[in-house]
């Protein structure tokens, strides 16, 4: 389990690696050399202490292990550095907790959009949507695909024939652009 407070990668002479596993820079460390007289080579052991932060360099997020090897916190921390740990790590709870009322509103979504694909979403429910989407826009706000993402428009109440309707996005439109919030959503997550 990884924190989300950042800390600095630790500067320990030869004893730092990192690796990039699928788009993840995985930070080690080395804690032990052992000589193999047989097959003449040295067998190197390392754990994982932590996972890099690409936008913030020099920077990652530790786990359990840089605890263990580290219980003195490791380096310290300039004030700029604190406070840009601060805010990702406040950036992290905020995504954290829209991220789930989110994932709630898209599995409901796709659930009624495929039981009442056509019919119009009322004024309640496009509210309470754009609730979690309208802070969902200001966290993603400097993200290329930011600019594909947009609110559910209100229903209109229309007079046509001398007969009141209701016009606007049905649940299965709705379910489109829920699924572009959840792509982005995974993007948003993978880069961070």
């Amino acid at each position: 389990m990884y924190s989300s407070q950042p800390v600095p990668i630790p500067k320990v002479q030869g004893k730092i690696t990192q690796r990039d596993i699928n788009g993840t820079i995985y930070v080690y460390y080395e804690i032990d050399r052992v000589y193999d007289p047989v097959k003449k080579n040295t067998q190197v052991y390392r754990k994982v202490i932590g996972a890099a932060l690409t936008d913030m360099p020099g920077m990652m997020l530790p786990n359990e292990n840089y605890l263990t090897y580290f219980p003195n916190g490791g380096e310290s921390m300039t004030e700029e550095m604190k406070e840009k740990a601060e805010t990702y790590a406040d950036g992290q709870k905020q995504f954290t907790l829209l991220e789930t009322f989110f994932n709630q509103l898209f599995h409901e979504f796709m659930i009624q959009s495929r039981k009442r694909a056509n019919e119009t979403v009322n004024a309640y429910k496009v509210e309470r949507i754009n609730r979690v989407l309208v802070p969902l826009q200001n966290l993603l706000k400097d993200e290329p695909y930011a600019k594909f993402l947009d609110l559910i428009e209100m229903p209109n109440e229309v007079t046509a024939d001398g007969k009141r309707q209701i016009v606007g996005l049905s649940y299965s439109d709705v379910a489109l652009v829920l699924s572009q919030y959840k792509g982005a959503l995974s993007r948003y997550y993978r880069d961070r």
